[in-house]
């Protein structure tokens, strides 16, 4: 729990509490809060490209990097003692689809089953979908918001 309370506010700092419309790091976290009923979670923020090239680009290879991409791999680390133990993870950041490609590599890079995980998407509609494939295919619970809870 220290690593994955440690890489939440690694990646609170990476970002500067940057925005996403009107959705910061600290909003996602009350949605999250909301979503899990209270009950302790981590909330996982992805910073995203502030240009659209480069986002671009680093959303379409983001699932060819696994968890060589330090992204994914704090994704993976966080929901892999999901296997064994309850784990409770929302998502979210400033660019939806960059955060859902990271979550899906992340998961796809899963040996095993996950029937312990329930992973909170906060995010576009139109990348939930995806991110729900992915969580059901390891076993694991899907909750789903838009950013501040709309």
């Amino acid at each position: 729990m220290k690593n994955i309370a440690a890489l939440t506010i690694l990646l609170l700092a990476l970002t500067g509490c940057a925005t996403t419309g009107s959705q910061s790091p600290q909003q996602a976290a009350v949605t999250a809060a909301t979503l899990f009923n209270g009950q302790s979670s981590s909330l996982i923020w992805v910073p995203g490209s502030s240009n659209g090239i480069s986002g671009a680009m680093a959303s379409a290879l983001i699932g060819s990097a696994g968890l060589d991409s330090p992204i994914v791999s704090g994704i993976h680390q966080a929901i892999a003692p999901a296997s064994k133990t309850d784990v409770r993870v929302a998502i979210s950041g400033t660019d939806s689809t960059f955060a859902a490609k990271a979550t899906i590599a992340a998961l796809n890079n899963t040996s095993s089953m996950l029937p312990k995980l329930q992973l909170a998407f906060i995010g576009s509609s139109a990348d939930a979908d995806e991110v729900r494939s992915a969580v059901e295919v390891k076993g694991g619970k899907f909750l789903y918001s838009a950013p501040n809870g709309s």
